[in-house]
């Protein structure tokens, strides 16, 4: 483990002196919308370009879209061809798929750096960043593993943390809701010296909406930016921990789980341009934590008697006994360092990039890994050094409407060898504006098991050495009609794709017919082929009248070509076949606006708690606000979630929360 640490952070300081891709775009969280004409996908895998405009399909999110959630995750459920699966709800934990990829297949980019948890996929979202501390989220349909590293399999989502970059403004604010729900939340940010800095500091509790569903989640984020010369610093550190009742949440056999959960994120970013050359390097270093309880230990809930075994008397009109092999907590610390670096040149009409990002991945535990010393806590370990580098180069013409890009990138893992993963993609422009972009895409992605699929053998649950990665051949085609001209008071923009993903020896959970065990294994060969398709609407301010100040409908659909037969899947054949999405925000001159959402999905897989495949979620916010003099303002706003109290589970037994409503008021003070 010191030798691939040492590894790690010695090419840190080579990766300083390499270099990136154009600076991102980041806007404003207090906007109310992007002018489309003015919208940037940063991209996994491609330069910063104009949305209408990228090579893949891609949604640039509005700050109406995650301005009073929870999480972001609350926001991404209404994003076109996203599969949101939650246990619990407010973000305790989500999943998120993309285009029928299991929620270890898509990769997270923040501030430049892809984050990652070998644990297990199932704490990627555990992000210690407050959603009004964003500035930028976009999601990339399609894999891009050449560019992005193992995490993109299937997709990807971007995020920019925000810190403004003028005066001096601090933010209080404070949420009620159903369920006793809870919020609390603190912001300043201020200049000191050549830097800006942004703290917040926030506390969500509930009392849950069944039984052991209770939540507490409390973050600190600290934000930097600075300007020295050529050269761009970004810096930040972030803490998040969480306690919840996980009724269910991994198994109906034992519904009584319990969890606790702590993430801690450091890292450093620079980038700098001069003439054709472009350069930038981060270092990352995310520390988790996990309690994991199959049975909730606490005063009133099971605890340790004096013969050795786990018993809750006040549950039930009988004393409840856990299972006799039940030896307490699944204790588990995860550490991730990386650094990563890119060198661009560009030419009259081609651009050059080599890119490197080297992590060590470590997990600590008294379940997964390698025996190390039977007599400690964290008796087992393992550990893994995984390299991604590609070399890529990118022709322009025709005034920028052709772009064509190739690229071939090796992955280089400690435990599961080489792999060369090469990429094509290819944009072309037609009409006055670019009204009409042709784009396509190919490539080749790889993803390695976590730590839990090699390792986990508890209560019913049986991983294996023995897996082997899992590869996938894709490729995407699609048009995009940009109707109105950028004069337009009204913007319109239409965008087809369609896109096939061949996989192989996926990694999925299985329980065999006649059998209670589930087991972890490689699926040979599946193929997924589906397409989307999304309308974009945004309007010029219309005074004193209300009117559609954006909207996005989106509709996407996936089909495999076989089905689980002789098993039951827990992943790959368990996906979201058909996916409705509207989002529609009204505005008018004054200082109220609202916003509209509805998500209609199908499943490949019943849910067990409805017999529907069908599940129909709508969601109403409604924002005001107003100010006192240059320094004070103020926003109110009422949320409301699920409101025709629909039924309904995303993942096994966990049943999610019927009508859910949130009230919240922020004053802030602006120097």
């Amino acid at each position: 483990m010191r030798t691939t640490l040492s590894v790690v952070f010695t090419l840190g300081l080579i990766g300083s002196h390499l270099a990136s891709a154009a600076e991102p775009v980041v806007t404003d969280s207090s906007q109310t919308t992007i002018a489309l004409s003015e919208a940037a996908v940063l991209g996994v895998g491609f330069d910063a370009l104009p949305l209408l405009a990228s090579p893949k399909s891609a949604t640039v999110l509005m700050p109406t879209e995650w301005r009073g959630n929870a999480s972001i995750s609350e926001a991404l459920e209404f994003v076109p061809g996203i599969d949101v699966r939650t246990r619990g709800a407010w973000g305790v934990q989500t999943d998120i798929s993309i285009r029928g990829g299991s929620f270890e297949q898509t990769a997270l980019r923040i501030d430049g750096a892809r984050w990652s948890a070998p644990h297990t996929g199932h704490h990627l979202m555990n992000i210690p960043i407050d959603p009004e501390d964003l500035g930028h989220v976009e999601v990339v349909r399609s894999g891009s593993g050449p560019l992005a590293g193992i995490g993109a399999f299937a997709g990807g989502i971007v995020m920019e943390t925000a810190v403004e970059e003028t005066g001096s403004k601090a933010s209080v604010s404070a949420e009620l809701g159903s369920f006793n729900w809870t919020r609390l939340r603190g912001n300043a940010q201020f200049s000191a010296g050549k830097m800006r800095h942004s703290f917040s500091l926030s506390q969500a509790k509930t009392d849950g909406y069944i039984d052991n569903s209770d939540m507490e989640i409390n973050r600190f984020f600290w934000g930097a930016r600075s300007q020295r010369g050529l050269s761009q610093w970004k810096s930040l550190f972030a803490v998040e921990s969480k306690s919840f009742g996980a009724q269910t949440f991994y198994s109906s056999a034992f519904p009584n789980q319990h969890e606790e959960t702590i993430a801690a994120v450091a890292q450093l970013s620079w980038s700098r341009q001069k003439g054709n050359w472009k350069a930038s390097a981060a270092w990352h270093v995310r520390a988790h934590s996990d309690r994991f309880e199959l049975y909730r230990e606490e005063a009133g809930w099971y605890e340790l008697t004096d013969d050795g075994l786990y018993v809750a008397p006040s549950l039930f009109a009988t004393p409840d006994t856990a299972a006799g092999w039940y030896q307490g907590a699944n204790l588990h610390r995860s550490l991730v360092g990386a650094v990563n670096g890119q060198l661009s040149w560009l030419g009259d009409a081609v651009k050059w990039t080599a890119a490197v990002d080297a992590r060590s991945e470590a997990i600590y535990s008294n379940r997964l890994g390698q025996l190390v010393d039977s007599n400690a806590v964290y008796a087992f370990e393992d550990d893994r050094l995984n390299i991604d580098a590609y070399v890529s180069g990118k022709y322009f013409g025709m005034g920028d409407r052709l772009a064509f890009t190739a690229t071939m990138a090796v992955n280089e893992n400690s435990r599961f060898g080489s792999s060369l993963l090469p990429a094509l993609n290819a944009r072309m422009a037609f009409g006055t504006g670019d009204q009409v972009v042709v784009f396509g895409s190919a490539g080749r992605s790889v993803r390695h098991p976590s730590f839990t699929d090699l390792y986990y053998t508890l209560g019913g649950a049986v991983g294996s050495e023995d897996l082997k990665s899992e590869y996938a051949d894709q490729g995407e085609i699609g048009a995009r009609w940009n109707i109105s001209t950028p004069q337009s008071p009204h913007q319109f923009s239409i965008e087809t794709t369609r896109f096939i993903r061949q996989g192989r020896d996926l990694i999925d959970w299985i329980r065999r017919d006649g059998s209670d065990l589930y087991e972890a294994t490689n699926v040979d060969e599946v193929d997924f082929f589906g397409g989307d398709v999304s309308l974009l609407y945004q309007s010029a301010e219309i005074n004193g009248q209300w009117h559609v100040q954006s909207a996005r409908i989106g509709a996407s659909w996936l089909e495999a070509n076989r089905i689980a037969t002789g098993f039951t899947s827990n992943y790959v054949f368990d996906y979201m076949r058909n996916k409705y999405d509207v989002l529609v925000n009204f505005g008018a001159a004054g200082p109220l606006d609202l916003s509209v959402r509805s998500s209609a999905q199908t499943r490949n897989v019943k849910s067990v708690v409805s017999d529907a495949l069908f599940t129909h979620l709508w969601g109403v916010d409604l924002n005001f606000e107003g100010n006192d003099g240059a320094s004070l303002r103020w926003r109110g706003s009422v949320r409301m979630d699920n409101i025709f109290d629909v039924q309904f589970a995303d993942l096994g037994q966990v049943i999610q929360p019927g009508r859910m409503v949130r009230f919240g008021l922020t004053f802030e003070w602006v120097d």
